[in-house]
């Protein structure tokens, strides 16, 4: 019979779990067959062949690519346990399902994606899509590659050399279902924008497609990947190969007619629609990645013994650098799980090709990103010689975030972009009046938060009515600063929903005295902190004799680390066992996948 106490674990592995808690588990069993192990033998080449394998057996095992593509909880969960077990394959997937699928899913007719989708339901092709160029990187809305109307169907052409596409996951010669974008040339000659195209890159051999040159790129040491460069010489696709979403028509003498004006407007991201759930499903992976990190690293440091002096042995755990770190990491992992989570959750229930650019997925993609690649960072750094291995997952994760972070370009073009979109949102809200604020007080911890978001917004109002180029880049570094207190601000909102659990609540308490803490020099020259106030946030922060809130969120731990669901033995870690060199023989003698 369930205890109270398991009761109270199991609805807190459901806070920080989205999805179904059934599909997550087989996710954990068929992405860890030791079958596909990666050990120090296998080269790039053979990594690369074993993670084409690998996306196989899980598009066997887990049922229809469009099903899952289409099925958001499903696919954020494929992104996350593939992260945390089956790094290799996370490139693969992301083509593969959500961009590939998912487009064909959502952007035409059943039966013009019906012989794609069949193709790539059974893993027989695999699925990616071509945006960036080496000219226009990934403001794609100004790519080069033209697909011209020719009478029966659309010439896909590169026009110059910095028209290629750069960088899409092409390499391995496997059969291949594309999604390409191209602008849309009609017969009199008119460019009509980025629309979407469908074609078999590679037939059932592995061979380029008549009009298609395929040169795969040197190796790059962060992730296992068949990086390529492809230009197009009149490749050819039918007439139903342009993935319209049915704003526009083209008839046999190549007139495009829109359906209205607002399909018109609506026609580019419609087309990319898929790039903002992809957007999601990576900061997804990598903030999953930041969650086994910091269980790795925590059990670790609750399990090893420092010997600093003869006498004198303490737990790593308890060293304060070790412990503030992490534990701070894993309050700002929780708050962004917590936090992407329900971006999640209200954009399973849109219809993504029937609107504009998602301003909340690009605010999500800036805070969860770049902080997965800190924490995971200082998790391998805090495990020392042991954080070195591939054994022990984290360092594995590094390369996977940088992967993640500069996969479409910098993560703070995004992040610029939203905060613009904020900031003009909030440009009939006035920020308050300064007055001196208690971090003691919870209430007024987000107060605090607030009112940073709000005075921020207001600063930046002068130059965000200012076309000329030099205000725009002015203003870029205060609305990345918006963007970042908007959503600490959102995160902690959410946080306080869920305090009834004491797990949570201590959580909140770090996550925000820590975003008070690091932004203390900017709440100090405001009016609204005092230095008496800072140094009571830092000491809060940093624990001592009398119990502050780091130390709670340290009674914390073992809760939260339980509610994230993570098998020792599927992990197969050995820093996680409590018997170290046996664990390393057994690892030596026995390889495990990683």
């Amino acid at each position: 019979m369930a205890t109270h106490r398991d009761d109270e674990r199991t609805s807190l592995a459901e806070v920080l779990r989205h999805g179904d808690v059934d599909f997550h588990q087989q996710l954990q069993k068929v992405l860890s067959n030791p079958d596909f192990a990666v050990t120090e033998k296998h080269s790039q080449e053979q990594r690369r062949k074993n993670a084409y394998d690998q996306l196989r057996y899980l598009v066997k095992e887990i049922g229809g690519t469009r099903d899952v593509a289409t099925d958001l909880p499903k696919l954020f969960a494929v992104f996350d346990w593939s992260a945390v077990l089956a790094t290799d394959m996370v490139p693969l997937i992301s083509g593969h399902f959500n961009l590939a699928s998912g487009s064909l899913a959502t952007l035409t007719d059943s039966d013009s994606a019906a012989p794609y989708l069949q193709d790539l339901d059974d893993g027989s092709s695999v699925g990616v899509m071509l945006l960036t160029e080496y000219g226009c990187g990934s403001n794609i809305g100004s790519m080069q590659t033209t697909a011209t109307w020719d009478g029966n169907g659309f010439v896909l052409n590169t026009p110059n050399p910095r028209a290629r596409k750069f960088m899409p996951s092409v390499g391995v010669p496997v059969s291949r279902v594309c999604i390409i974008g191209a602008r849309l040339i009609d017969a009199a000659g008119t460019d009509h924008g980025v629309q979407m195209f469908t074609a078999r890159l590679r037939d059932a051999n592995g061979d380029p497609a008549p009009g298609v040159t395929i040169t795969q790129l040197d190796r790059q040491p962060l992730v296992i990947m068949d990086n390529s460069i492809i230009s197009f010489d009149n490749l050819r696709v039918e007439h139903n190969a342009w993935l319209s979403n049915d704003l526009a028509t083209i008839d046999d003498k190549g007139a495009l007619t829109w359906r209205d004006e607002d399909s018109r407007k609506r026609a580019f991201s419609s087309a990319i629609s898929q790039l903002t759930v992809g957007r999601l499903a990576l900061s997804s992976a990598l903030n999953s990645s930041a969650r086994a990190a910091l269980y790795v690293a925590l059990t670790y440091a609750t399990k090893r013994r420092v010997p600093l002096t003869p006498n004198d042995k303490p737990l790593m755990f308890d060293i304060p650098h070790v412990r503030d770190t992490l534990l701070t990491h894993l309050a700002g992992t929780i708050a962004r799980t917590i936090y992407g989570n329900s971006v999640k959750t209200r954009l399973a229930g849109d219809d993504l090709t029937n609107r504009g650019p998602d301003v909340s997925v690009m605010f999500a993609k800036h805070f969860i990103q770049t902080h997965a690649l800190e924490t995971v960072t200082d998790c391998r750094l805090k495990m020392a010689a042991q954080g070195m291995f591939s054994a022990n997952r984290v360092p594995d994760y590094i390369g996977l975030c940088h992967a993640g972070i500069t996969g479409e370009g910098d993560v703070h073009v995004l992040g610029a972009f939203a905060g613009r979109v904020r900031a003009k949102e909030l440009s009939g809200t006035p920020a308050p009046e300064p007055t001196l604020h208690d971090p003691a007080d919870p209430k007024d911890r987000a107060r605090l938060l607030s009112a940073r978001t709000l005075t921020i917004a207001q600063e930046a109002q002068p130059s965000l009515g200012n076309p000329a180029l030099e205000a725009r880049l002015e203003v870029i570094p205060d609305v990345l600063e918006l963007a970042e207190a908007y959503c600490a601000d959102q995160a902690l909102q959410l946080l306080d929903q869920h305090s009834h659990h004491p797990e949570i609540a201590a959580v909140r308490d770090v996550f925000a005295l820590h975003q008070i803490s690091k932004e203390s020099t900017w709440y100090l020259t405001h009016g609204l902190l005092d230095i008496a106030a800072v140094k009571a946030v830092k000491q809060q922060l940093r624990g001592g004799l009398l119990p502050q809130a780091i130390d709670k969120l340290a009674d914390a731990l073992p809760a939260l680390l339980d509610a994230f669901d993570f098998d020792d033995e599927i992990l197969g870690a050995p820093v996680l066992s409590d018997d170290l060199p046996a664990a390393w023989d057994s690892r030596c003698h026995n390889p495990r996948p990683h």
